[in-house]
């Protein structure tokens, strides 16, 4: 599933050796000798638990817990609907429970690469509903509404009136039939509620101003080029608009509100990595041409009909589309792959689905969601068995103190492919935590000599820690010497190289 690539030793920077110029470091004992066979993999414990996706309603409670959902109508909001009921149909062939309480972007439509194809995670959809600060019956103007769900929340939000603006004729009758289907229609009219679909032409700023038009909540999901203002001043006096400016993939989320003076107020939230809002769109609200790229229709001509399989393919292929979060969230994604080397080309949906699990369980990992983490990786690992992804869980394990499980975990990842390097790695650094200093380092030298590892540098640097609990400061100098090679810019290797130094001259 996964091919890691060698990303080449770095140079050492001698100058914390520069004291030592007469000493002559040895090998610590048989370290380029071990196979793992003196490893006892049998001994360790054995999976207790396999993580699965939650649902949804646990999300939505994690994310209340966690501080982001705060506005308990918004809570109600999500509760009442499911993201699940408006993703595009997953092949039959391939079961994921709970995926759409993943934090993946989903399609809803079955061209992926299309503008708004995507269905927003929780995460954004939270946000993105606050800022709106709904009241019981507001007149509410979405432009472009990525699928159903934000309208049915919308609506459950007390809206008195919602018009929808899909540029694209056939994508509009399909929201206008899933509406119907899924008897949201009846739901809307129960509501007291006037939900209304229209094209284009709906937004002709030169006609809206000559009608003297206002909403009270006006919400585009597609990131301008620049601020609409003109469409932003027909809110109503203590209305509220969301529009994201900037260029496509690293837009700003603006919320808008009129002041007293006529003019308006206009406060920058957050990233939200989206796609560009439809070029024809942008000419209808602004009055002004855009710059953007292909026009939806000539991306559809490029691509030709699409299945149901590979709309689902295409959610890999803009790994930052529909993100909305700090930009340490929107960063992790690409530069966690890119930092571990590993490249996935294949089309094969369950691979291509495993892989995506995957990326996100580490960007879950790197904002400190280990709970969610787990998930993904455990989501990925039952679609496709790897040992990244067995290992991952095993860490996540850990870092939450349960040591039987994350060192289950390692064994599993073990037993799935021995080549890898990394649990063989967990598992004597739990060893080692525990006083097994001499079985630790056993693991320790598998891990060394592995085929591949994600962080070459991690054993090496725990042998150094070993050698240091046994007193053998030479071993441990040159096991330092080794981990600085794949960690450069580690200060605690640096420190310690420099100690050892002294010590040893």
């Amino acid at each position: 599933m996964f091919v890691v690539r060698n990303q080449g030793p770095r140079c050492l920077d001698t100058s914390a050796l520069q004291y030592l110029p007469n000493i002559i470091l040895l090998v610590a004992s048989n370290w380029d000798e071990s196979d793992g066979s003196d490893c006892d993999l049998m001994s360790l414990p054995k999976c207790r638990e396999e993580p699965v996706l939650p649902s949804e309603k646990i999300v939505i409670e994690r994310m209340e817990e966690s501080g982001v959902l705060i506005d308990v109508n918004v809570k109600n909001a999500m509760i009442a609907s499911s993201r699940d009921l408006a993703l595009w149909p997953l092949p039959k062939e391939l079961g994921i429970p709970c995926l759409a309480s993943s934090a993946l972007t989903l399609p809803w439509w079955k061209y992926a690469d299309e503008r708004g194809a995507l269905l927003p995670s929780h995460y954004e959809t939270v946000q993105i509903m606050q800022m709106l600060q709904m009241e019981r019956g507001a007149k509410v103007l979405l432009i472009g509404p990525r699928g159903s769900w934000w309208t049915e929340l919308i609506l459950h939000l007390g809206a008195s009136e919602i018009q929808i603006i899909e540029a694209d004729d056939e994508r509009r009758e399909f929201l206008e039939n899933n509406w119907i289907d899924r008897g949201l229609d009846i739901l809307s009219h129960d509501l007291g509620c006037r939900v209304e679909f229209f094209g284009i032409d709906r937004v002709k700023i030169s006609e809206i101003e000559l009608n003297s038009e206002c909403w009270d909540r006006i919400l585009i999901t597609g990131a301008c080029q620049e601020l609409p203002r003109r469409l932003l001043r027909r809110l109503s006096q203590g209305g509220v608009g969301i529009v994201s400016v900037g260029p496509e993939g690293a837009s700003m989320i603006r919320a808008i509100t009129p002041d007293d003076e006529g003019g308006l107020h206009v406060e920058s939230v957050t990233m939200w990595a989206n796609d560009e809002l439809d070029p024809r769109l942008f000419k209808n609200i602004t009055g002004t041409p855009s710059n953007g790229g292909l026009s939806d229709l000539q991306l559809r001509a490029e691509i030709g009909e699409s299945s149901r399989e590979n709309s689902w393919i295409g959610i890999g292929d803009h790994s930052l589309r529909d993100r909305a979060g700090p930009v340490r969230l929107l960063e992790a994604m690409d530069q966690l792959w890119v930092s571990m080397g590993i490249v996935n080309d294949s089309t094969d949906l369950d691979v291509v689905m495993a892989d995506r699990l995957f990326r996100m369980g580490n960007v879950m990992q790197n904002i400190g969601m280990f709970d969610y983490a787990a998930e993904h990786f455990g989501a990925s690992f039952k679609l496709r068995p790897s040992a990244e992804s067995a290992t991952m869980i095993g860490w996540n394990f850990g870092i939450q103190g349960d040591d039987d499980e994350a060192m289950a975990w390692c064994r599993r990842a073990v037993e799935t492919d021995s080549h890898l390097g990394d649990p063989w790695n967990d598992i004597g650094a739990l060893l080692l935590a525990n006083q097994k200093v001499e079985e630790a380092m056993s693991w320790f030298r598998a891990a060394i000599n592995a085929e591949r590892s994600l962080s070459p540098g991690h054993p090496w640097s725990n042998m150094a820690r070993a050698h240091l609990m046994q007193r053998n400061s030479r071993a441990a100098f040159f096991a330092a010497q080794q981990a600085i090679i794949h960690m450069p810019e580690d200060a605690e290797l640096l420190m310690l190289l420099e100690e050892l130094g002294s010590d040893l001259c």
